[in-house]
């Protein structure tokens, strides 16, 4: 499938290749839907595994530990 997200979710900035709508846009949302629903094979994959990548990368390990750079900074 392919991964419709809200541009107001905290989720928007980490997974780029979804396709991110303003859930308020209603022509967008419907948009954003039809191109999921008729989104080539080898483009959902595509999609899916460089957010898949993307996430084993940026973890919640990744964030704990930059996170505590951070405040230690």
């Amino acid at each position: 499938g392919v991964l419709v997200l809200s541009l107001l979710a905290g989720a928007a900035d980490e997974l780029k290749q979804a396709l991110l709508v303003n859930p308020y846009d209603l022509d967008g949302m419907a948009d954003a839907i039809a191109t999921a629903a008729t989104m080539s094979l080898r483009k959902r994959k595509e999609r899916w595994h460089a957010m898949m990548d993307h996430l084993r990368t940026y973890d919640i390990n990744h964030w704990r530990r930059s996170y505590l750079e951070t405040l230690e900074g």
